[in-house]
């Protein structure tokens, strides 16, 4: 094992452009608002509206279908033009949504706000990341913020629910206001990210080749097309730690649900902020491979201590955060690292927008888990999905042993003077 000190990270991290560091910061901003809301929308429409939680379910799963099905689009629309007024519309969008669940609150707004932000989520994803990956230096610093990027947003994930907490106990609509302010802070870094993107002397300006070229290299791609498949089955297992959790601590009539849902949500966002900073570097140069394996190991274990705290034991679902936690850190920027290196010049929009088609598996979680647990109980849910892990397991394992001698890159020093290697050491794939 690699073990650097954290302190390699920090100098990598104060390496940054300028423009990337603020870009960061804005979307970080942006996350903590919406680790203040959506956490608790599913109790806040149960309790506060009467809506039923298989309709819940139901609507979420529409969201985020609408977001991922758009995804793509706007990937595509990113490698053909000025995308900075496309993210400024994906800010105004959130920002609007959030506006209307403060003014009108009711079942009919939310779920309007639901659709919105799964439009305006389909907007801005793909394109910050293509932003984001714009503004560095060279591909070894690309995997860097893939990485750095994830840190930031569980820095968000641990502080967003805490502030939320009190709102949602005391039923506030003050926090959209909150919400409507980091959306415009957002849409300042977007602005001064675009500048410098614009003058980035590392950044090679191609021009996108035509869509049948694009899906052509896409579909000749069997390794990119397995990556989706194997990411897929990994999102629709994991997103099962989300509203599906959710609905079955209402199932079990779990006392001060909010308070567990805050804490499950700051354990997730703790473990991630102390393990994933010590192990960066070594989780950089892990076999891709080894670390799928492991990953759906932790989220086995996850799934069966959910499954098996029917006492609903409150450090049981703790202790199954933290699993779930492990694997999380493990494996979720690898995709994103292989999906970026893996696009050719010109189409990195394109195949991060395709790529997310991945999506699906959160989007058919809530509903999934909402029909299960409606008919047959949480229990029955998490130990089909405990025993689940080990052939998805295997699955992206043999995807990744396949990809291995093309993908794997000469580790990035994230010491010293990080981004002096040489990128003729990283493979461009396809």
């Amino acid at each position: 094992m690699d073990q650097r000190p954290a302190t390699g990270t920090l100098a990598s991290l104060r390496a940054l452009p300028a423009p990337t560091r603020w870009l960061l910061l804005g979307i970080g901003l942006a996350r903590v608002a919406s680790f203040m809301i959506w956490p608790f929308i599913a109790v806040a429409m149960n309790q506060r509206f009467g809506t039923p939680i298989t309709e819940i379910g139901a609507q979420l799963a529409l969201g985020a279908v609408i977001s991922i099905a758009l995804s793509p689009l706007s990937g595509l629309l990113g490698d053909r033009f000025n995308t900075r007024n496309l993210m400024l519309l994906g800010c105004a969008l959130s920002a609007s949504c959030y506006l209307v669940m403060g003014l009108l609150p009711g079942q009919t707004s939310y779920f309007v706000a639901i659709i919105g932000m799964a439009v305006s989520q389909s907007i801005l994803e793909p394109l910050l990341r293509m932003l984001l990956s714009d503004t560095a230096v060279d591909a070894a610093q690309r995997t860097f913020l893939f990485h750095i990027r994830y840190y930031v947003v569980n820095c968000a994930a641990a502080i967003g629910p805490l502030i939320g907490l009190w709102f949602a106990n005391h039923q506030s609509d003050g926090v959209f206001c909150i919400a409507i302010g980091a959306c415009a802070m957002l849409a300042l870094t977007i602005i001064h990210a675009d500048r410098a993107r614009l003058c980035n002397p590392h950044l090679t300006q191609t021009t996108s080749p035509p869509l049948r070229q694009i899906f052509g290299a896409m579909l000749r791609s069997q390794l990119f097309l397995s990556i989706i498949v194997a990411n897929f089955f990994l999102v629709l297992l994991y997103a099962q730690m989300d509203e599906p959790l959710t609905f079955y601590l209402l199932q079990l009539s779990v006392d001060d649900i909010n308070h567990i849902i805050a804490m499950m949500s700051f354990t997730n966002a703790a473990v991630v902020l102390v393990v994933h900073l010590l192990l960066m570097n070594w989780l950089i140069a892990l076999a891709d491979k080894t670390a799928y394996l492991v990953a759906l190991a932790c989220l086995m274990i996850a799934h069966a201590l959910i499954a098996l705290n029917t006492e609903a034991w409150w450090a049981g679902w703790l202790f199954a955060v933290v699993f779930a936690t492990f694997a999380e850190i493990i494996v979720m920027p690898l995709f994103g690292t292989l999906i970026d290196r893996l696009a050719p010049p010109g189409m990195r929009g394109s195949f991060i927008g395709i790529s997310m088609l991945a999506g699906f598996g959160s989007a058919l979680a809530p509903l999934l888990g909402a029909v299960v647990i409606a008919q047959y109980g949480g229990a029955v849910l998490f130990w089909g999905l405990a025993l689940t892990c080990i052939p998805i397991g295997l699955l992206g394992y043999w995807v990744l042993r396949a990809s291995q001698p093309e993908l794997v890159p000469a580790s990035p020093r994230l010491d010293g003077c990080p981004w002096r290697s040489d990128p003729s050491r990283w493979r461009q794939g396809p």
